[in-house]
């Protein structure tokens, strides 16, 4: 009884919600990118995102000069192969359509509201 409990607790701590710890990563931006509206520059940012509600979190942008965009994305949960951004070319202008973490996916979904 005392072997089985122990085993059920210690599988249920390795099995926490994904967003129980880290909800953050580093990220480089390899080059000029627009998120909606919003033109973000090559360089580093930091991605934060906010506790789902279903498959729908909100996504904090910061970049190194502190200019910080806030924009809403769709969760996919499940092993990446890398730490990337995904990005698309339309008419020339190059944007962000997901950034995939170690263990979850984001879709970005809407345009950006940001601070500069």
């Amino acid at each position: 009884m005392k072997r089985t409990l122990g085993i059920a607790l210690l599988l249920s701590l390795f099995s926490l919600p994904l967003f129980a710890g880290t909800n953050s990563q580093q990220f480089l931006l390899p080059s000029n990118v627009r998120i909606g509206d919003v033109q973000l520059p090559q360089g580093h940012c930091k991605v934060t995102w906010s506790q789902p509600t279903g498959s729908q979190v909100q996504l904090t942008i910061t970049m190194d000069h502190q200019k910080t965009i806030t924009v809403p994305a769709q969760l996919v949960e499940g092993k990446q192969a890398d730490v990337a951004v995904q990005t698309s070319v339309a008419n020339g202008v190059t944007y962000v359509k997901e950034f995939d973490t170690k263990n979850a996916r984001f879709v970005i979904q809407e345009t950006a509201q940001g601070t500069k």
